[in-house]
C-alpha cells in the first residue's frame, strides 16, 4: 500500500504508538487527516484489522493535531474514548480519517473521526482528552528502568493465548475464573510518550472483556466481533503494575452480547468499558 500524497509519517518511536508502526498526518489549513496502513501485525486470528488495533489508532487523533501543530504541544491524556466497527478492514487497506476538533475548553478537547477505505466508511469514534497540562509531548517513549522485570501474573490466572497478529505485538495476557477476569502486566512496550501505559493498551484489554465470560461457560457460541467499545479512563496505569478487567454479562439477545468491564490495578480502577458483540447467524 502507497501512503496517499500529502501524508508525512508523524515522529512517534517507542513505547505502544511506536509499536503500533507509523502512523500518518496532513493538514491543510485547520484541517487535519491521520492514516496508516494495516499490515499483518495490526491483525486479528480471522485475519482482519483487530479490534485494539483500530482503538490505538483512534487513540491518536489528538496527538495528529497537535503533531501537525493544528493545536499546541500539551501533555493530553484520553478521558474517554469510543468505537462503532462498522465494516472490517484487511491486510493492505490504507486506513484514514479527518480528525474534526467539535470543541475546545480551557480544560479538555471533543474530538471525533470517521475512519474510511477506498471512501467505505468502516469505523466512527469519538475522543476526549483533557488538554491543559502545558508539559510539551515527547516523540520518543522513554526507556524502561534499568533492571525492569515482567513479573508473571498472580496467583489463580492461567496464561491466554492472545493471537497473532496485534495480539503478539500487544503481548502475554492471562484470564481467571470467579469472577471473570482478563489482565496483563504494563511493560514497556506498552506505555505512552509519558511513561504510562497508553490508552490503546486499556483499550486492547478492554476488547478482550467477552473472553474471559466464555471461559468461565457464561457465553458459547462462535466468533462474535465487537460492534461498539467504550472506554472511560479514570486513572493512570503505570509501568510494572498489574491491570484486570472483571468483565460481566449485562444482556444476551438472540443477535447480541452487551458486556462491561472495570479496570483495576492494586489500587482500584484505572477504567471502565463497555462493549456490544454480534453473534453469528445460525
Amino acid at each position: 500500500m502507497v501512503v496517499p500524497p500529502g501524508f508525512v509519517q508523524l515522529p512517534i518511536t517507542g513505547g505502544f504508538a511506536g509499536n503500533f508502526g507509523p502512523i500518518y498526518a496532513r493538514r491543510e489549513a485547520d484541517r487535519v487527516w491521520f492514516g496508516f496502513c494495516v499490515d499483518d501485525r495490526h491483525l486479528n486470528p480471522r485475519a482482519i484489522a483487530h479490534g485494539g488495533a483500530l482503538a490505538t489508532f483512534a487513540d491518536m487523533q489528538l496527538a495528529a493535531m497537535m503533531l501537525t501543530d493544528r493545536l499546541p504541544r500539551k501533555q493530553s491524556p484520553t478521558v474517554s474514548l469510543s468505537l462503532d466497527y462498522l465494516a472490517p478492514v484487511r491486510a493492505g487497506d490504507w486506513v484514514e480519517g479527518e480528525v474534526l476538533l467539535v470543541k475546545r475548553t480551557g480544560r479538555l478537547a471533543f474530538t471525533e473521526a470517521i475512519l474510511t477505505v477506498g471512501g467505505e466508511t468502516v469505523a466512527r469514534s469519538r475522543a476526549m482528552f483533557a488538554h491543559a497540562e502545558k508539559a510539551p509531548p515527547l516523540t520518543a517513549a522513554p526507556a524502561a528502568p534499568l533492571g525492569f522485570v515482567d513479573a508473571p501474573a498472580p496467583d489463580g490466572f492461567e496464561p491466554l493465548d492472545p493471537g497473532p497478529g496485534f495480539g503478539a505485538v500487544f503481548g502475554p495476557m492471562h484470564w481467571a475464573d470467579n469472577p471473570a477476569r482478563v489482565g496483563f502486566r504494563v511493560a514497556p512496550r506498552h506505555i505512552n510518550l509519558f511513561g504510562l501505559c497508553h490508552g490503546g493498551a486499556l483499550a486492547m484489554l478492554a476488547d478482550y472483556q467477552l473472553a474471559p465470560l466464555r471461559r468461565a461457560g457464561l457465553v458459547s457460541g462462535p466468533f462474535a466481533p465487537t460492534l461498539s467499545l467504550s472506554i472511560d479512563y479514570l486513572n493512570a496505569a503505570r509501568l510494572g503494575e498489574w491491570i484486570e478487567a472483571e468483565a460481566k454479562l449485562v444482556r444476551a439477545t438472540g443477535r447480541y452480547l452487551f458486556t462491561e468491564a472495570l479496570l483495576s490495578n492494586a489500587s482500584g480502577p484505572v477504567a471502565r468499558s463497555t462493549a456490544i458483540y454480534a453473534l453469528a447467524r445460525s
